[in-house]
């Protein structure tokens, strides 16, 4: 029997296999976006551990059976579910609302997902940075992160753009956030040497939890840069080409500039410059109108090629990129050129136990720059030429430089200023040459399960060579000889080195029991950062031997003189951080999180007894989501509770450079040697240091909330802060006896920024084929002052003041009220109110706003219809204010008879003119201007930044191509402004604009297509 009922078990047991096997296929299909194919999806099989990801193309292949739920998955997405039935091949269109917190983001010196993070923080990815314009990669970002106000105060290409994350934070030192590229805290001065196309992420951290890991460097935020790498996935090889051409043109003023014959009818009514010699009838046949403007600013053009090769593998994959950029300046003479090369590679054994990673960058450009931009010799400035050159001088009266160094002698004014400068288009050249080579590397080990050792030693090299040139027998040459001085000109060779230098060793230990998870990590680190330079000045160049930037043709020193002595100085600086520091972090089954850091930190910038100081940070999240009672609120699928406090330093308490204020050291007292001192002696100087030198440090809060509802539709944050940073480094009065008049030191002062930020999305429509979506941030900042003891709680510095109670650096002003239409004469409000034509200094008050606006953001939209694609990215910056010193120049009388200036002065006051808003050309108090708002102009504005518009050519089109993907693209830069600022460009981060430099309207069109 029991043989019998085992042969009728195998029997059935046989069947049933059959019939489940029969049951059990391959299903195959593809996973796409609206972009196209999707690599890296996840496919599950519902309610159980079987799944696979897409490969590079969006194919997946599985087996299941039929009725089983096969669920689709990607960061970002909505997931999607299908049914298995007959069919052998499942096909999935994914769309965009998925559970973002998923995503991954830097914590410090780790990364999280955007679940678990606690840190306020903000992130641009590559969509947003690749095949845009700039030279800079933070020009780009700019409208993008809320509380980081980023300005492009040049049309320099290349320059360096201002950033301050949250406010500034310091009186006299730097207000620059630390830069981290791929794990190495690097030089935020030259990012003209690095190509935007190869960053694939760039991180704003700007909290306490995020920021006090870094110490001594993070008190003015960290922007974290991850450049791109391969993945680890089946073999495969991508090549990638972009290539742009863009036109760039100078941004329109709504100054009303005098032309040739208002301009003579303005002189001849004032009695200087040539218009007085004229009679009317030669002043209406007047026929030259020279718009100097056009002459020295022109239309610029740009090009720029990108090729990139992404190696994928399971064991090791790499990124290596090639590049050109090449972009002239609208301002003549200037321009930028840029070469770079980069690879990226990374690996893993096959346990994932052993990683590494290899990132390796080359960069070289060559820069012509515009120099003595703003107060610098009107003679060397080609914006002052261009802004203020007569326009009834020709280019033609210019023949060669003898003969206009005879025409400025005969005239004895600054009338043939624009000549000048056309001199030196001819006979100046400059150049900035600067190679960049970056190496990063990381090894890490995982010994046991969770505990992971990391090594990581990076280093960075700049070598920059600076060369200028003024001819021999320029004009500038001929105007400075002496007496007797038979050869002129001058040659600059500048030379500078910088090596920068980090070493990181990391113990990780995460664990996880049941629903609690744990991570603990302890590092030190090493900075080295050295700076060597040399520079020397040839005076004296043959104008039969010269050749620029070969030595060829310098004069030798003779015993009659010392005109042709060259100078000569080098320098070597050198700082050095070593830092020891923890972190702690816990989960609790993904609803609430715990994080603390601690550091300390040692820099050689202070004496030995105070080089070392600590930092810590404590964060915490509350996942309300996860709740139960949540679960009802089916709108709500995110939303998170954080918040965070600590502390962290600013080292740099000299703005400049990273290595201002190290050489002399601020801690000691210097003795500088002087020439031709007592009885024409050696004599020295005396400049006292301060011993307790230490840090600025910052003390902050925040407390914020991240959201999602309706699946995603509508995301965002909303955050408040509270910072104030003490131990500020100012200059303090001393008695004179001791032998100087002040002492620059750590003070009482403090400095508290406080204020809201959000940022907003909604997808307005989110279908297959369709999307809209509309985006927004926005900050508020206050700033204020206080602890000042000295001078009453105030510091004076010309027409700028920073005091007790306000912010930093208000104009301190007389209020403009007018013109006294009795004499022509300005009207000012004295302290009591009442109108008076001589203030005095009691009347002068902070105008309560300053340079650095209180409110910015951006906002935009991008929408997509079947490869179609338009986005927009509007900036504004609101409550700030600018003295605007080129319009102030156009209604100086003091420039009629030399320079150009505005018609409104034909309304000058006169007695037959006395209702009128300009004031009489012979006003005795006109000088009293200078210290009143009369030419302080509101800046704010809404720029659009930036409007895109493409085709993204359909996969379908190119199945029979060599190409896997094809787009079109035609956008514009600085479009248009609204703002009541009346200059070239509203966007400036100085307190003041004179012949400066403004930003360029751009237009370009690119492709960019994979193979």
């Amino acid at each position: 029997m029991r043989s019998k009922f085992k042969w009728i078990f195998s029997l059935l047991l046989a069947l049933s296999m059959q019939f489940v096997f029969a049951q059990e296929k391959t299903v195959t299909g593809v996973v796409s976006d609206a972009t196209g194919s999707l690599p890296g999806a996840n496919v599950v099989v519902k309610g159980t551990t079987r799944g696979i990801q897409t490969d590079l193309d969006g194919k997946y292949s599985i087996r299941v059976s039929a009725g089983e739920v096969l669920v689709f998955s990607f960061i970002g997405m909505e997931n999607v579910s299908r049914t298995v039935g007959t069919a052998n091949s499942i096909n999935v269109s994914m769309i965009d609302g998925g559970n973002t917190l998923e995503a991954v983001v830097v914590q410090g010196y780790r990364t999280v997902t955007k679940k678990t993070a606690v840190t306020a923080a903000a992130t641009v990815n590559s969509e947003t940075i690749e095949n845009r314009p700039n030279a800079n990669v933070l020009n780009t970002i700019q409208g993008q992160l809320a509380g980081v106000n980023i300005t492009a105060s040049t049309g320099q290409p290349g320059a360096k753009s201002s950033v301050i994350i949250r406010g500034a934070g310091t009186i006299n030192g730097n207000t620059d956030p630390l830069y981290v590229i791929d794990g190495f805290p690097s030089n935020s001065d030259n990012f003209r040497s690095i190509n935007p196309n190869d960053i694939a992420s760039l991180d704003v951290l700007k909290d306490a939890a995020a920021i006090s890991q870094y110490g001594s460097r993070g008190s003015n935020g960290v922007i974290v840069i991850t450049t791109r790498k391969g993945s680890y996935s089946e073999p495969k090889t991508t090549f990638r080409y972009s290539s742009q051409f863009g036109i760039n043109d100078l941004q329109t003023p709504r100054y009303s500039y005098a032309n040739s014959k208002q301009l003579l009818k303005i002189e001849k009514n004032f009695g200087a410059g040539r218009g007085s010699t004229l009679t009317d009838a030669q002043i209406n046949a007047y026929n030259i109108n020279t718009n100097w403007v056009d002459y020295f600013f022109n239309q610029g053009t740009s090009t720029n090629h990108n090729f990139s090769i992404e190696n994928n593998g399971k064991n090791i994959n790499s990124f290596t990129s090639a590049s050109f950029f090449d972009q002239e300046g609208v301002l003549e003479s200037t321009g930028l050129k840029r070469f770079t090369v980069r690879n990226n590679l990374n690996g893993k054994s096959d346990d994932g136990k052993f990683k590494f990673s290899v990132n390796s960058a080359f960069g070289h450009s060559r820069n012509n720059e515009a120099t003595n931009l703003g107060e610098g010799a009107i003679n060397r400035n080609y914006v002052t030429g261009a802004y203020l050159g007569a326009p009834y001088v020709s280019p033609n009266e210019y023949q060669n430089s003898a003969q206009l160094f005879s025409l400025y002698q005969a005239n004895g004014t600054l009338l043939y200023t624009p000549l000048m400068l056309v001199d030196k288009l001819k006979t100046y050249q400059n150049s900035t040459q600067e190679t960049r080579i970056d190496l990063a590397t990381e090894l890490s080990y995982e010994f046991v399960d969770g505990l992971t050792g990391r090594v990581r030693t990076s280093g960075q090299l700049l070598q920059n060579r600076f060369h200028q040139a003024e001819f021999p027998g320029s004009f500038n040459a001929l105007l400075f000889l002496a007496p007797s001085q038979v050869f002129g000109g001058f040659e600059d060779i500048n030379e500078r080195r910088e090596f920068l230098f980090n070493n990181l060793f990391m113990l990780d230990y995460n664990k996880t029991f049941g629903k609690h998870t744990f991570n603990v990590s302890a590092a030190s680190e090493y900075n080295h950062s050295r700076l060597t330079s040399n520079n020397i000045r040839q005076r004296g160049l043959d104008p039969k031997l010269f050749v620029p930037n070969t030595g060829a043709g310098y004069i030798s020193d003779t015993s009659a003189n010392d005109f042709y002595v060259p100078t000569i100085s080098a320098s070597q600086l050198r700082n050095d951080l070593i830092s020891y520091f923890t972190t702690f972090d816990y989960d609790f089954n993904s609803r609430y999180g715990l994080v603390a850091s601690y550091r300390i930190d040692g820099s050689s910038r202070f004496i030995e007894e105070n080089q070392f100081n600590n930092f810590w940070s404590l964060g915490g999240r509350w996942n309300i989501d996860e709740e139960e009672f949540m679960q009802s609120l089916d709108f709500i699928n995110v939303l998170k509770l954080r918040g965070s406090i600590g502390t962290s330093g600013n080292q740099r308490i000299v703005d400049g450079t990273i290595f201002a204020g190290i050489n002399p050291p601020a801690f000691a007292d210097i003795y500088p040697g002087s020439n031709n001192a007592y009885n024409n002696g050696t004599g020295y100087n005396l400049n006292l240091g301060f011993p307790a030198l230490k840090w600025e440090t910052t003390e902050q809060y925040n407390v914020g909330v991240d959201f999602e509802l309706l699946r995603g539709r509508i995301r965002g944050s909303f955050d408040y802060y509270n910072k104030k940073t003490i131990d500020l480094f100012i200059s303090e009065p001393l008695v004179p006896s001791t032998g100087a008049t002040s002492l620059t030191k750590n003070s009482d002062a403090f400095i508290v920024n406080k204020g809201f930020e959000l940022s907003i999305g909604y997808d307005v429509v989110r279908t297959n084929d369709l999307r809209l979506t509309v985006r927004a941030n926005g900050s508020s900042n206050d700033n204020s002052v206080g602890g000042i003891i000295a001078n009453n709680g105030r510091i004076i510095t010309g027409n700028l003041i920073t005091q007790n109670g306000g912010s930093i650096r208000e104009p301190f002003v007389y209020h403009y009220l007018g013109v006294n239409p009795v004499n022509g004469n300005l009207l000012f409000q004295d302290i009591n109110g009442n109108p008076t034509e001589t203030p005095v200094a009691a009347d002068r008050k902070p105008l309560g706003k300053n340079n650095v606006p209180k409110y910015q953001g951006g906002f935009g939209f991008d929408f997509d219809y079947k490869g179609f694609f338009v986005s927009s990215t509007f900036t504004f910056a609101q409550d700030v204010v600018r003295y605007d010193f080129d319009l102030s120049n156009l209604y100086s009388p003091g420039n009629i008879g030399t320079f150009n200036v505005t018609d409104d002065l034909l309304n000058a006051w006169t007695t037959t003119n006395t209702a009128t808003d300009v004031p009489s050309l012979r006003a005795g108090n006109i000088s009293a201007q200078n210290l009143s708002d009369r030419f302080i102009k509101d800046a704010s504005y809404v720029r659009l930044r930036n409007a895109q518009i493409g085709y993204r050519v359909p996969k379908i089109f190119l199945a029979k191509t060599f190409l896997t993907d094809l787009s079109f693209t035609l956008q514009g830069e600085n479009l248009f402004n609204i703002t009541q600022w009346q200059g070239f460009d509203p966007e400036s981060s100085r307190a003041s604009d004179v012949y400066q430099y403004p930003t360029a309207r751009q237009f370009t069109f690119g492709v960019d297509l994979k193979f």
